[in-house]
């Protein structure tokens, strides 16, 4: 499987590359080309454009959830191949407004999606390759996003998860992941985990919780602040990744 970073909030010097605080991600694996969310804008189409990536031979689009960080994107795509399978949550469509009334959740309806895509709205796991699964609605998300969903990748190192926010909760996603696989060993996890509002405990906790999974690759991002990242590095190896970056599995 090859991911790349086509939106992230970090660039990276001299790549010529454009950023914005969201997420959009370039997945290719056993036949399919996937695009993991879209950002807020038409920033990913853009960035696409620079590292030579043909959107119009996207196979699948998944959502990890309707906010407009990770939906927007879509008000600026109509891609020419009208058999793309869009699979999310089928509440991603819920209306989510911030304390001053500002609207952030997905600004494009169900029905102009249905003109554009094949839409697969599901609670459930579904299976988008012989190793790929979309995780459907996760166990024991205590959060207000209930459509907040991720992707679990099987190889022969163990599994390998995409997320977009973590809104369910990075340690619920891990788990319901290790549940539905029968697989115990997490090789790596590369997305968004929310951990801007984890307290300086949760982080530890989460931190030695990394630690006893013994998990090699860790990459949170997006939504994952400056310290965030140094309280999980005592434990564990962080990567950082930014706009442009390719992740290869093998």
């Amino acid at each position: 499987m090859k991911i790349t970073i086509l939106v992230e909030n970090n660039t990276r010097t001299d790549k010529y590359l454009l950023a914005e605080p969201a997420l959009s991600l370039f997945i290719e694996t056993e036949n399919k080309k996937i695009l993991f969310d879209t950002g807020y804008s038409d920033v990913f189409i853009k960035n696409a454009k620079t590292l030579d990536i043909n959107l119009n031979q996207i196979t699948d689009i998944v959502l990890s959830h309707g906010h407009d960080d990770h939906t927007g994107g879509l008000r600026f795509f109509n891609p020419q191949n009208k058999n793309i399978i869009l699979t999310a949550h089928p509440r991603i469509f819920d209306k989510k407004f911030d304390t001053d009334g500002t609207s952030y959740g997905c600004p494009i309806t169900q029905k102009e999606l249905e003109n554009r895509f094949t839409l697969n709205l599901t609670h459930d796991i579904y299976k988008i390759s012989e190793n790929l699964y979309f995780l459907g609605e996760i166990e024991n998300n205590t959060s207000d996003d209930i459509d907040d969903s991720a992707l679990v990748y099987i190889f022969e190192k163990g599994l390998f998860i995409i997320t977009g926010c973590s809104h369910s909760g990075i340690k619920n996603i891990i788990e319901y992941a290790k549940k539905i696989t029968g697989i115990n060993k997490i090789h790596g996890i590369i997305g968004g985990m929310h951990l801007i509002t984890y307290s300086n405990e949760e982080l530890k906790n989460l931190s030695k919780y990394f630690k006893s999974e013994q998990i090699e690759y860790i990459a949170p991002c997006h939504c994952c602040d400056l310290k965030s990242k140094i309280l999980l590095s005592k434990d564990s190896e962080i990567q950082e990744i930014c706009t442009g970056d390719i992740i290869s599995l093998n």
